[in-house]
């Protein structure tokens, strides 16, 4: 995997990675070196499963977002999340690890997505969020 090709660097003070209707945006409000990584199509281009996107902010601390940008099946969407947590284990050891669905579609945030949440950082000890169309954190 070719980290290097896949990845851009930025000190944008808003980081975004969108796909249809769904987004997701890092408030980098301090210009801090942020590192954008096309997964899907560049990292791992072939027929395993992947997410989206990775950003890798470098600040204080080193912090991985794995993000996946979806329609509506979350299910889907976890599994590619775990799929690519295994293929990047060694890069990003060293990381604080979180995980993002943002779907354009999901359920109200009742007991089954908490379920699934909880399942998530059981099996692989990474946080799981799970949002609709637009989400936004903070570096």
């Amino acid at each position: 995997m070719d980290y290097e090709l896949c990845t851009t660097e930025t000190t944008d003070s808003r980081v975004v990675v969108q796909e249809n209707r769904s987004r997701f945006e890092v408030l980098n409000n301090r210009r801090d070196r942020l590192r954008k990584v096309q997964v899907d199509g560049c990292l791992i281009n072939d027929h395993r499963e992947k997410c989206d996107w990775i950003i890798e902010i470098n600040n204080q601390s080193n912090r991985a977002l794995f993000i996946e940008l979806k329609g509506c099946d979350v299910d889907k969407a976890i599994s590619q999340l775990k799929s690519t947590l295994v293929h990047t284990r060694v890069k990003y050891a060293d990381y604080d690890k979180e995980c993002f669905a943002v779907t354009t579609r999901i359920p109200k945030h009742g007991a089954s997505i908490r379920k699934k949440c909880i399942e998530f950082h059981k099996q692989t000890n990474v946080t799981l969020s799970i949002k609709n169309l637009n989400t936004t954190i903070s570096a």
